[in-house]
């Protein structure tokens, strides 16, 4: 079912089109990440020759199984004409697994990724197609951690003019051009277990700190445009006296103090642990990856709300993809102070191609999310599991909060019900001032069901100067699974056209949908016992709206 991930299952396009299934790597053995039967092929065939085939059916579904197109196809990750050339999309060090997530914002979800050309980068594959299994009368597709990742396992030093394409349901198309340069140059390690400062922060050489990638008294790093790669537990010490690691954009009122793209070495057990400090971000391309980040055990804060990241005005091309954060050591007593959250988006300058996927809350933990001014964004695949939401903000009303003239979002794919425990009053999902805004195919379990609290909050609030609502600006939720209601708690409906809010398919148990006639509301579920202990449809309500209903992508068998 869809709210498993299918261990580490991938279906995936290698390079000359072959489609295929393997194992994406685990972080305990190595670089490669190939599975031990993977790795040892049978009768001279090739590692992806040994994957299984991505299931019966078809990925394209048939009408009345997935949702129109709401907004086009726009492409967020990787900005290949954007971004600098020392962007983490566009290299590769030699002999280290390299992967990017292809993301794509709008369209008719769930897509097809594809490469077209891969430039010569043999070994080069993606994470093409959902995978399909039949299970009691129909086809089910799943999602799987691999889903929409390219990636390649042993680069070979090289330049590569790649070409993908992503499809969506209608047959709409993204093309994805990735400039790749497999080198040595712009790299720089830190290995907290076996490193050395007095080293040179090579691969075979790697600094212990990243005090050690910092210019003398706030001068300009001489690692500003590298990619860090991390291994074993790093603390992250600050370039300021107050602990912030600050990544300030050039030129004034900051020199660029700090690299801005950090990486897990593939198997070290990469950790970013934190103690007072913060990542201050006033610099476009952020990229933080496939590493747990967290607060240190005995973090204390007081007197001031608490964030993990925060951006401030146009940081755009902001991406995370597969960080677990563990352990945010929020001060429950510090209310009421701001919005305090893991990653805070601060209301300025318009903030384009904003992705989060594949991440993971978990431990002691509380708001992933505040935004304002977010153009062009998709939180995706994320998970919050076994995570303790001690609230330290009382102000804020949900996990993922959309507040403030965010608009060209996609929030799909998200899962929030395994083993949480919730203290305070808030939602999974939550919007307020917010248009072209889509949230779709989430499974989510609260614990509440009253004022503030519930599955999502709405609250479509009174215009803002300059971003007020037409009837083509509205907000869409189609197709999510939830447990506990869907509550609006808006006053300002008569600055409302009709119709902006679009409220479709959802499937709510118990609970209840939101009906005004400034909102339309069809064709959804609601009632007792439609939903297991792992809100997958059951019974009757399984064999009746499968597929059509809810998060759960699934067509009947012929």
């Amino acid at each position: 079912m869809m709210a498993h991930w299918i261990g580490r299952l991938c279906c995936a396009v290698l390079a000359g089109g072959l489609l295929a299934c393997e194992s994406s790597p685990t972080t305990d053995d190595g670089d490669s990440g190939i599975s031990a039967d993977a790795a040892a092929p049978e009768d001279g065939a090739t590692p992806g020759d040994q994957g299984l085939p991505p299931g019966p059916g078809e990925w394209q579904l048939p009408e009345g199984y997935f949702e129109p197109a709401r907004m086009p196809m726009t492409l967020v990750h990787p900005r290949d004409d954007d971004a600098p050339t020392w962007a983490y999309s566009k290299n590769a060090h030699p002999g280290i697994r390299w992967e990017i997530p292809i993301v794509v914002q709008g369209g008719a979800w769930p897509f097809r990724y594809e490469i077209v050309d891969d430039g010569g980068a043999s070994g080069l594959a993606i994470g093409a197609e959902l995978h399909r299994s039949e299970v009691d009368g129909f086809i089910v597709h799943e999602v799987t951690e691999a889903y929409g990742l390219l990636w390649w396992d042993a680069p070979v030093a090289g330049d590569y003019a790649i070409e993908l394409r992503v499809t969506d349901q209608e047959g709409s198309e993204v093309v994805v051009p990735v400039s790749l340069r497999v080198g040595t140059e712009g790299w720089v390690f830190v290995d907290a277990e076996g490193g050395d400062d007095g080293n040179d922060g090579s691969r075979d050489a790697p600094f212990a700190t990243l005090g050690a990638l910092y210019g003398p008294d706030g001068a300009e790093s001489p690692y500003t445009q590298h990619r860090v790669y991390l291994s074993g537990v790093v603390p992250m010490e600050g370039n300021r006296p107050n602990g912030n690691l600050r990544i300030a954009a050039n030129p004034a009122p900051d020199p660029n103090l700090s690299p801005r793209i950090f990486v897990g070495m593939p198997g070290a057990g990469a950790v970013l642990e934190a103690y007072e400090g913060r990542i201050v971000l006033d610099a476009p391309g952020f990229y933080l990856a496939n590493l747990e980040h967290r607060h240190r055990e005995d973090y204390a804060p007081s007197g001031t709300y608490i964030h993990m990241v925060t951006a401030y005005q146009r940081t755009e091309r902001f991406t995370l993809h597969d960080v677990t954060f563990s352990r945010f050591q929020g001060d429950p007593e510090n209310v009421d102070l701001g919005n305090s959250s893991i990653v805070m988006f601060t209301r300025g300058a318009e903030r384009p191609f904003v992705a989060v996927v594949g991440c993971t809350l978990t431990g002691p933990s509380g708001i992933f999310t505040s935004t304002y001014s977010l153009r062009h964004a998709v939180f995706e695949k994320n998970r919050v599991v076994d995570a303790a939401l001690d609230l330290a903000d009382g102000s804020v009303w949900a996990l993922i909060y959309l507040k403030g003239d965010n608009e060209w979002v996609s929030v799909r794919a998200n899962e929030l019900w395994e083993g949480n425990t919730w203290n305070g009053p808030a939602s999974a999902l939550g919007l307020l001032e917010v248009r072209n805004v889509e949230l779709a195919h989430n499974v989510i379990d609260t614990p509440f069901d009253s004022g503030r609290r519930g599955a999502m909050k709405l609250w479509t609030n009174s215009p803002q100067a300059g971003f007020e609502w037409t009837a083509d600006t509205p907000v869409w939720i189609h197709r999510n699974t939830l447990r506990r209601r869907m509550h609006w708690g808006g006053g300002s409906l008569a600055n409302m056209p009709d119709g902006t809010v679009r409220i479709s398919r959802n499937v709510s148990e118990p609970g209840s949908i939101p009906e005004h006639s400034r909102i339309v509301s069809e064709d959804n579920l609601t009632g007792e016992g439609l939903l297991d202990a792992s809100l997958a449809l059951t019974g009757d309500a399984r064999s009746e709206n499968l597929g059509r209903r809810g998060a759960q992508i699934a067509v009947p068998v012929d």
